[in-house]
């Protein structure tokens, strides 16, 4: 089952929400790195009202002969703002990377639906599975451990959309087609991302 939740987080909203959190989260550190970064030394006014800036003035100021050293941008800042945007384009490669191969294949988004995001998807994905050898509905249920009309009814959906054919009208047995053989080795080499 370790595919099924692979493709479904990077489908589910959730997923898009955490990439637009870290997009937000790697601009907004992005910016106080900016901001922090070359240090910024205010002016210091002097006992004759004029304004002296940079490190000779603040050490005037402090009533020392040597400049006062500035302290760079904050280290949490830096890893952070690292880490939000490598977060950030690994998440969008990697939808990319989920999205590229499933259209490679040929397959339309109504396939993706029934076999990833639909109710029942699993059960759907696990009958595929066991269809590698021809079986007929009963044979399916009782493997499966499930009320036979419902093994009925994702049985018709698969058929209605090819992965699965009909190989005896009289004993009503089922067998997977080359594209259901494909779904399942689609779905296979999402799960090894």
């Amino acid at each position: 089952m370790r595919v099924e939740r692979a493709v479904v987080a990077v489908t589910s909203k959730w997923y898009d929400y955490v990439t637009v959190a870290m997009a937000v989260a790697a601009v907004a550190l992005s910016l106080l790195l900016v901001v922090s970064w070359p240090p910024q030394q205010p002016a210091i006014a002097s006992e004759r009202g004029q304004t002296e800036e940079g490190d000779a003035g603040v050490a005037r100021a402090f009533g020392r002969g040597e400049a006062a050293v500035a302290a760079g941008p904050s280290p949490v800042l830096l890893v952070g703002a690292a880490g939000a945007w490598a977060a950030f384009v690994g998440m969008v490669a990697f939808k990319g990377y989920v999205r590229r191969v499933w259209t490679r294949s040929y397959f339309d988004y109504d396939v993706f639906r029934l076999l990833v995001r639909m109710r029942g998807a699993r059960t759907r994905v696990e009958i595929l599975r066991r269809l590698n050898e021809p079986m007929n509905r009963n044979q399916l249920a009782e493997e499966l451990g499930m009320d036979w009309k419902t093994v009925d009814r994702h049985v018709e959906v698969l058929s209605r959309y090819g992965l699965i054919e009909l190989v005896d009208e009289r004993g009503r047995t089922y067998r997977l087609t080359e594209s259901g053989r494909k779904v399942l080795e689609l779905l296979e080499e999402l799960a090894r991302l």
